[in-house]
């Protein structure tokens, strides 16, 4: 089959509400070609706030969703029209957009996924297709949801000697592992960096904790670290796939600590999570490579380097190294084009591999 190459946008939100990431590259969904500009841009604080209270909950109501909604979807045409802008003199022509949208509500185990971020009004503002829905479609082919960025890790790290694993320090922890005989394997470790941030914002009033500061004053209380390793969830062998009550408990087994020895815990707990994550994995990976705003952490990174070999970040080994989410959401988009997997029984557990998704095409609604 003849691939063809594709000028792709892609956009895609980062699961703690700070930025959305934006990428133009071109890619036959095998490899990357060009890349042609990337950007991030902040959250406005109030809808920063906004997502913080209503991601993960059960029941948003209908007013609220939609005007969240708006809003989400007005900010990735925000940012989509400067990245376009930015490549205007090149006279690109982009085919299509692949879309993350922003996670509400991921609920795996009983098929339910909600995003905020309108494909159509998308679609209609920029004029573009938007190829979205990834998740949604892994669902219902009998998988897990994520991880959706395997085929896009394995196009990335071809040159670099397997077995390696791709570590996402985000929101939620997440692994990739790229086998010396083309394995993928992939799965959500556990939780991230959502809840250590909410520690701090719970007990100190700041966003997150800065330069790993805090993290790096406090003791890990070994009681709690030992109790928290031994959740079912991270026990459980994957595909799997992490949903807000894997974890709800975390906050009242760290009540009596103090904000610096809840947040040295919690990094602890990270870090030993991902550690642990080895024991699914058919062989030890060689190299651990980092990526997300973990890596900004140095209490994290120091503490991953005590627990793993050879721990690098993006930047020290691959080829492009920002907004590489959103260049993934690019990749896969080419890939749903051209009728290619993006989802396997190994990464999230779909009964066939599939190139889930669905394009929305401006003026169709």
């Amino acid at each position: 089959m003849k691939l063809t190459n594709h000028v792709v946008l892609g956009l895609y939100s980062d699961p703690s509400a700070f930025t959305i990431e934006a990428a133009i590259l071109e890619t036959d969904g095998l490899d990357i070609s060009k890349v042609f500009a990337t950007l991030s841009r902040p959250y406005p604080h109030d809808l920063h706030e906004e997502l913080l209270k209503y991601t993960g909950q059960n029941h948003i109501p209908p007013k609220t969703f939609n005007k969240i909604n708006q809003l989400v979807s007005q900010f990735f045409i925000q940012v989509a029209q400067e990245i376009i802008t930015e490549v205007a003199p090149q006279n690109l022509h982009i085919d299509f957009i692949g879309l993350s949208g922003h996670s509400a509500v991921h609920q795996p185990e009983s098929k339910a996924h909600i995003n905020f971020g309108d494909a159509q009004i998308i679609a209609d503002a920029l004029q573009i297709p938007v190829i979205h829905h990834f998740v949604k479609e892994d669902l219902n082919a009998g998988g897990v949801g994520t991880p959706l960025l395997t085929t896009f890790w394995d196009a990335l790290c071809r040159k670099l000697e397997k077995p390696l694993a791709i570590i996402t320090l985000g929101g939620v922890s997440r692994l990739v592992y790229l086998g010396p005989m083309g394995e993928l394997i992939g799965f959500d470790i556990g939780a991230g960096l959502t809840l250590l941030d909410r520690w701090i914002q719970r007990r100190t009033g700041q966003e997150m904790d800065f330069n790993g500061n805090l993290g790096a004053q406090g003791t890990p209380e070994p009681r709690v670290l030992k109790k928290l390793l031994n959740m079912p969830y991270l026990l459980k062998k994957p595909p799997k796939s992490v949903q807000r009550t894997d974890f709800q408990d975390i906050a009242e087994q760290l009540e009596a600590l103090s904000p610096a020895d809840g947040a040295a815990t919690l990094t602890a707990f990270i870090a030993q999570c991902i550690a642990q994550s080895q024991n699914f994995l058919p062989l030890p990976p060689t190299q651990w490579i980092c990526i997300g705003g973990g890596i900004a952490n140095p209490t994290l990174m120091l503490q991953l380097a005590q627990l793993l070999p050879n721990v690098k970040t993006a930047q020290q080994v691959l080829p492009y190294t920002n907004e590489l989410n959103a260049m993934g959401f690019a990749f896969i988009a080419s890939r749903y084009q051209q009728k290619l997997p993006i989802t396997f029984p190994s990464t999230t557990g779909v009964l066939e591999p599939i190139s889930g998704g669905k394009i929305t095409y401006p003026g169709k609604s």
